[in-house]
């Protein structure tokens, strides 16, 4: 059995707490692996030059027969994936996502850009990945990417939403949009109507006690180490680490290892105008208030 649906991205916009949520649902299933990223690795210039992007590319999943080894043991009402860099790599992941897969539902989580872009740095602060200020990360973007550094270092360019969005909308049939901050705060309801767009059980009650994937500062040695994406022996043990101990106990241990940051008020005014005529355009072509973000 192949994907019957797929969640899109984008990057640091609630794609693996909903990926951890659909999962407990008893109609639902995905492959243990998170984020094969076959459709966005098709053609890609492996491997990827930004610090730590080694530690990425090797889950990456580059042939079909590979990809569809992954679902070869799941049988469910829906089968799904989620990789957040799908949808960022549109031009090249919707013609072969349709030809392999055909117009199936795809599920599309988009967040404040401002916040996603330093939520992204924080998680790559998180990892010992990024040596530089976020204004000086920012300032580099272009030429990191021009580099061939993996996408998570494009802090603005992910946001950049419209484009992206509007490529899916024109050529999948049915598209659900979430956006991030209505997960977080209304998580029933959204996940109610993911349920009913999916066409499961909408009843089933889901826990959702856990913060899945957060980002910040390590507050001490062990979680430095354990954490960094930059030291084999750190990878390797958190590698061991994954096998051995259950998802939801290791969150509950890196939260409480992990100081969050806040994004500076001169930070997010440097950031609003670069997004704002690309928020107006999503706006209407969604059809939600993002008057919030602006």
């Amino acid at each position: 059995m192949l994907p019957n649906f797929l969640i899109v991205g984008a990057s640091k916009c609630g794609t693996t707490a909903l990926y951890y949520y659909l999962k407990q649902h008893p109609e639902i299933s995905f492959p243990d692996l998170k984020e094969p990223k076959y459709f966005s690795s098709i053609n890609a210039k492996f491997p990827h030059k930004g610090i730590g992007d080694i530690s990425v590319d090797k889950y990456a999943v580059k042939s079909f027969e590979e990809y569809s080894a992954l679902f070869a043991n799941i049988k469910n009402i829906r089968v799904g994936e989620a990789s957040p860099d799908t949808m960022y790599y549109y031009n090249k992941t919707v013609k072969e996502i349709k030809e392999r897969l055909g117009d199936i539902p795809i599920i599309i989580t988009l967040r404040n850009p401002v916040r996603r872009a330093f939520s992204a740095y924080m998680y790559l602060k998180r990892d010992s990945r990024e040596k530089l200020s976020f204004i000086d990360g920012l300032m580099q973007e272009e030429n990191r990417l021009s580099a061939n550094w993996d996408f998570i270092w494009g802090y603005k360019s992910c946001g950049l939403y419209y484009d992206q969005v509007k490529k899916i909308k024109d050529n999948f049939t049915n598209v659900k949009i979430v956006l991030q901050e209505e997960l977080k705060n209304d998580t029933a309801a959204i996940l109610e109507d993911i349920y009913s767009f999916l066409n499961v059980d909408i009843k089933f009650k889901t826990d959702v006690s856990i913060s899945y994937n957060k980002s910040g500062i390590p507050n001490n040695w062990l979680s430095r180490f354990l954490l960094s994406r930059n030291n084999i022996f750190s990878i390797v043990i958190r590698e061991i680490m994954k096998r051995v101990i259950p998802r939801n106990l290791l969150e509950k241990v890196a939260n409480k290892s992990l100081t969050k940051q806040i994004i500076s008020t001169n930070e997010i005014e440097y950031l609003k105008p670069y997004f704002y005529d690309d928020i107006c355009n999503l706006e209407k072509l969604i059809g939600k208030d993002l008057s919030s973000w602006k």
